[in-house]
């Protein structure tokens, strides 16, 4: 299903029944990569799965999409569905865009799970690398997602999920050049949240995989468990969903019910 935003196609897709859980995809990632869970989500909740701006069959509405404008794309559908008391799984970027909707929609946000993310901005070592991904995303398009993805992947993995990795990796390579640099112009820029996160009535989740390498699960540990309602790490890298698929849902399912 379609609504329009701002004059942009927003793709989503609404099915079983019961309590709202939206989830959230990652950057160069769609509504897709939650595909092996629905069949089990869906015979508990409502499963709203949202293609966020310039991924997947959701367009563009300029070269920045801050994680505000993301949320706001997300609002629109949660309108259009009138939808409340909304549960909401984010992985990585799609983590950052449920904190922008939980701050700014804070009355219809039951429930908040970062999956492979974290409530912290961008350190200046990171905002560098992401401004040179954005030049080279110009000239070396296919060449950068290439390199970027893969290196979310160790060896072991790489081996052992090589058709879902491969599957992955299409789907990112789809993803046009412009929803690449106006999504990681938005996660560049966002606003750090760990305040927010401390603080919030929200029932809050972390799920973060012991092997990630963007995300250091053992730091978010020190920093945030005291704090957050339902903390958990898995045997996974960045991409859990896909290295370690069967642990992911069975804790998503935890944090649900928590």
């Amino acid at each position: 299903m379609t609504i329009n935003h701002k004059g942009a196609s927003i793709f989503y897709t609404d099915q079983g029944t019961g309590t709202p859980v939206i989830l959230l995809h990652g950057f160069l990632e769609n509504h897709q990569m939650w595909d092996q869970f629905l069949s089990v989500l869906c015979n508990q909740y409502r499963v709203i799965c949202i293609d966020l701006l310039g991924h997947g069959f959701s367009e563009s509405v300029g070269y920045v999409h801050s994680m505000e404008e993301m949320a706001g794309a997300v609002a629109a559908v949660t309108n259009q569905l009138g939808l409340k008391d909304i549960a909401i799984i984010g992985h990585s970027m799609g983590g950052y865009v449920g904190l922008a909707f939980a701050k700014a929609y804070p009355e219809f946000v039951s429930k908040l799970c970062l999956l492979n993310s974290t409530p912290e901005a961008d350190d200046d070592t990171r905002k560098k690398l992401r401004s040179r991904a954005n030049v080279m995303a110009k000239k070396q398009y296919e060449q950068l997602v290439r390199m970027s993805f893969i290196n979310l992947f160790d060896k072991k993995a790489t081996s052992a999920h090589k058709v879902e990795i491969n599957e992955a990796l299409e789907q990112a390579l789809n993803t046009p050049v412009q929803g690449y640099i106006a999504a990681n112009s938005g996660m560049k820029d966002r606003q750090d949240s760990s305040e927010f996160w401390k603080t919030t009535s929200i029932t809050t989740g972390m799920i973060l995989g012991k092997s990630d390498m963007l995300i250091d699960a053992h730091l978010q540990e020190q920093r945030y468990k005291r704090s957050t309602n339902f903390f958990s790490i898995i045997e996974s890298g960045h991409m859990s969903h896909i290295t370690n698929t069967t642990a992911t849902l069975d804790t998503m399912l935890h944090f649900l019910s928590s």
